[in-house]
């Protein structure tokens, strides 16, 4: 009777696991007073069990542990805890590693029906007892383990994708007040503006030949228009390359994605509030507070909120943000933990892009480059009150529920909503010395929500270990708009008076009909499975594949798609240097279109990556590289052709194709203690090779072939000067085109910035000077900016 008691329960709670209920399992839950003596002996017999830490206290999540001579393992679960089971009686080594800490192992003795608690304390590598050395003695801008990337637990060498990552570090020595001016530190990104899309001003980049956008938030989808703030940010992690295996089309462009990892609870008080001063009036106060809310600290409560004012660098316009970003934990036992967070943000700027009339029979602007436009960068044409608005309200959960010892279920459910009223002003230069003032009201609504179940496991047979993952997802978005435009005058570059008369322009929008009305509803079921098969230690080998069902409810049609994903690494020094390659696929779902009449249908569109190169962390963590080649080909992009028989008119074909490829390289470096420096340095060339006739063989807008990073810092770690820091650095981005005719360039442009600070425990003082030589340069997307000129930065933070 005992037995099929057993059964039940584990029948029972293997159920409950499989739907993705995270509840506490009886039969893990060893302290718990109802369970009898029999049965409590039968699953805690042989057994250790254990937390890991850091010197401070903090649980360390996914650190390994193994019994050396055996086949058993397992890694720690939020908490920090392991349970390892089925040991026979015997003297047995635990060993514990993790990436960045000293490897530690104990000796045990197991007999029957007992269960050995050891707990273990981890240090930084290279920690001595001088604690000011401990952190300027390592390579504190080298952080590159991710949960998401892969959505497994494989370390940076194992896994055979690309990615950077932008920590809080290098945010705080750089005195970044915006996601953009963390993003520069990417190695082969440009470009990156404020862009439009649908009534929302979101963010944009360009890397790898393609735009990608802003839109993930730890894992899970945001709306995909929007801005945030960084108070609230731990890292940001930018994945390379096609990723719709894993992230589906959504998400994801064929350049890559944008994660943004938030700041989690821990199980002490503690907190920091700072605040910035500088050029165009700018006024930011942060706070991030972190306190346990029970005795047992098994309930964790994080607050990070900040009030950002700054006007524009041009003569009219300003930004007035907010965001209150609140998270919970609650470590329900050993087994369980559940987080939930929210993110508030508002915020109210100008959004004003400038354009270019180049006809191709030679009217219109004549000027071939922004350098040769008369265009003065103090003076931005719009006004004060002509501005886009946005309300976003984001909540995230999780529930991470240990199985047992090899397996652990994630549910993950996101909710996002943005509120917008958009005002763009749209300037485009007719001729030399005319420009057009166009703007144009968008108000709108976004609403999205995600819900992910992951389970994650380890196998082995033999030598071979398995570390799978087997992933549901469904996303819905459904979003609609009201779009009024006009013209509202034309001006010469030269009347720098000129302003949008607010209320004019109200009158005037109220009496103009609607251009369009946009409704959007579209939902997406997917599955995947990954699994990376470790050959003899040092071989793993990724085999991924996704099924994507879409359906556009406004078009009444729904599509399939399959992605597939291979890697391979091949660890030569293990853990120090790595030769990887991979194959990737991305895809966008293509909705219909109308040709005569007649409703015609498409496959979706997909790009394929083959990637190869080789990632190290030599030195004992000094120097982290990455190199890397890398060829995209898209295929199935629509176009339009001449129909042959009608003259003037033209069809839509699915046959287009887009080639982009290059060489990217990134180092983070720690030379000698307290010396740090990042770069980077991307190499691309894109290409239509297939496209309609006035472009193909061009290269796509707003992609240089050449973007270079740079950012050094010294910080002195004794002495009179401990403490004290300096900091230098910038951008360098080549040249590019604004159209695809390739008729009209960006020019490069080189940013220098520089810093000085003095960090003590209790208080930190910053000083930073951006764009040191006044560069006027541009960023742009399908519409351009001008960006900063010379600015300061003044912060003064005090830490509890």
């Amino acid at each position: 009777m005992k037995f099929t008691y057993k059964l039940k329960i584990s029948t029972l709670s293997l159920a409950i696991c499989l739907l993705g209920v995270t509840i506490n399992n009886p039969l893990y839950s060893f302290e718990k007073t109802h369970l009898n003596t029999d049965i409590k002996n039968h699953f805690i017999a042989s057994a250790v069990s254990g937390y890991i830490t850091d010197t401070n206290g903090t649980p360390i999540a996914q650190a390994n542990i193994t019994i050396e001579g055996t086949s058993l393992g397992t890694v720690t679960n939020e908490r920090g805890y392991f349970f390892i089971g089925g040991l026979e009686q015997g003297t047995y080594t635990i060993k514990v590693a993790y990436v960045g800490m000293e490897t530690q192992t104990k000796k045990i003795i197991v007999t029957t029906n007992t269960e050995i608690k050891v707990d273990f304390t981890l240090k930084q590598q290279n920690e001595i007892l001088n604690e000011v050395v401990v952190e300027s003695n390592q390579n504190k801008f080298s952080k590159k383990e991710s949960k998401t990337v892969s959505h497994m637990p494989i370390s940076y060498m194992q896994n055979p994708q690309v990615y950077s990552v932008i920590s809080k570090d290098v945010m705080q020595e750089q005195l970044v007040t915006d996601v953009q001016g963390a993003l520069v530190n990417t190695p082969g990104v440009s470009n990156l503006v404020e862009s439009v899309g649908s009534g929302g001003v979101g963010l944009t980049m360009y890397m790898r030949g393609f735009s990608t956008g802003v839109n993930m938030r730890n894992g899970m989808a945001t709306t995909f228009v929007t801005m945030t703030d960084p108070v609230n940010l731990e890292r940001l992690e930018v994945i390379k390359g096609p990723s719709a295996t894993l992230f589906g089309s959504t998400l994801t462009s064929y350049s890559g994605l944008v994660n943004r990892v938030t700041k989690k609870p821990y199980s002490s008080f503690g907190g920091e509030v700072g605040y910035s001063l500088g050029s165009f009036g700018l006024s930011r106060i942060t706070a991030d507070i972190n306190t346990p809310l029970n005795k047992d600290k098994t309930v964790l409560f994080r607050l990070n909120a900040a009030k950002h004012n700054e006007k524009s660098f041009q003569n009219l316009g300003h930004q007035n943000n907010y965001a209150v970003t609140p998270s919970l934990t609650y470590l329900v036992n050993d087994r369980l933990t559940l987080n939930i967070e929210a993110e508030l943000f508002h915020t109210n700027r100008p959004s004003n892009y400038i354009g270019i009339n180049k006809a191709d029979d030679g009217s219109g602007v004549t000027a071939n480059s922004f350098d040769e436009l008369d265009y003065n960068f103090d003076f931005s044409f719009g006004s004060d009150q002509l501005q886009s608005e946005a309300d976003v309200f984001n909540v995230f959960a999780q529930a991470i529920y240990q199985i047992s010892d090899n397996w652990t279920s994630q549910t993950n459910i996101s909710t996002a909503n943005t509120d917008n009223n958009a005002n763009y002003l749209f300037l485009t230069y007719l001729t030399d010395s005319s420009i057009r003032r166009m703007p144009m009201n968008i108000v709108s609504n976004f609403n999205s929500t995600q819900i992910q179940q992951n389970f994650n496991g380890t196998m082995k047979f033999g030598n071979v270990e398995n570390k799978i993952l087997v992933g549901l997802d469904y996303y819905y978005l459904t979003t609609k708009d009201r779009r009024t435009r006009y013209v509202y005058d034309v001006i010469s570059p030269q009347d720098t008076d000129a302003d949008i008369n607010y209320q004019s322009y109200l009158t005037t929008l109220g009496e103009t009909d609607p251009y369009a009305r946009v409704t959007r509803e579209q939902e997406t079921y997917s599955a995947y499975v990954s699994d990376v098969i470790t050959i003899a230690d040092r071989l793993n080998i990724m085999a991924s594949l996704r099924v994507d069902h879409y359906k556009n409810k406004e078009a009444d049609y729904d599509q399939t798609a399959f992605s597939p994903k291979l890697g391979i690494t091949y660890e030569v020094m293990k853990d120090q240097l790595t030769l990887f390659g991979n194959f990737m696929d991305g895809f966008q779902n293509v909705d219909p279109s109308e040709t005569d009449g007649v409703a015609v249908t498409y496959d979706p569109e997909h790009a394929t990556q083959i990637e190869g190169g080789v990632k190290a962390d030599l030195f004992n963590n000094k120097l982290a590289l990455t190199a890397s080649y890398y060829d995209i080909t898209v295929r199935d992009i629509v176009r339009s052709v001449p129909d042959p028989n009608n003259i003037g008119v033209f069809n839509a074909v699915q046959d287009g194709t887009q080639n982009s490829k290059g060489l990217e390289l990134e180092v983070i470096a720690n030379p000698l203690t307290g010396w740090n420096i990042i770069a980077g340095y991307g190499y691309n060339e894109s290409r239509y090779t297939k496209a309609d006739i006035d472009v193909e063989g061009n290269k796509p807008y707003s992609t240089p072939y050449n973007v270079a990073n740079f950012w050094t810092s010294y910080n002195f770690s004794k002495g009179t000067l401990k403490g004290f820091g300096l900091g230098f650095g910038g951008n360098y981005v080549g040249e590019s085109y604004f159209n695809d005719a390739n008729t009209f360039t960006l020019p490069e442009y080189t940013v220098i910035n520089s810093t000085i600070f003095y960090d003590q425990p209790k208080y930190r003082i910053g000083f930073k000077l951006n764009n040191i030589t006044n560069e006027e340069y541009w960023a742009a997307s399908y519409w351009a900016q001008p960006q900063k000129t010379r600015n300061f930065v003044v912060n003064f933070t005090y830490k509890f």
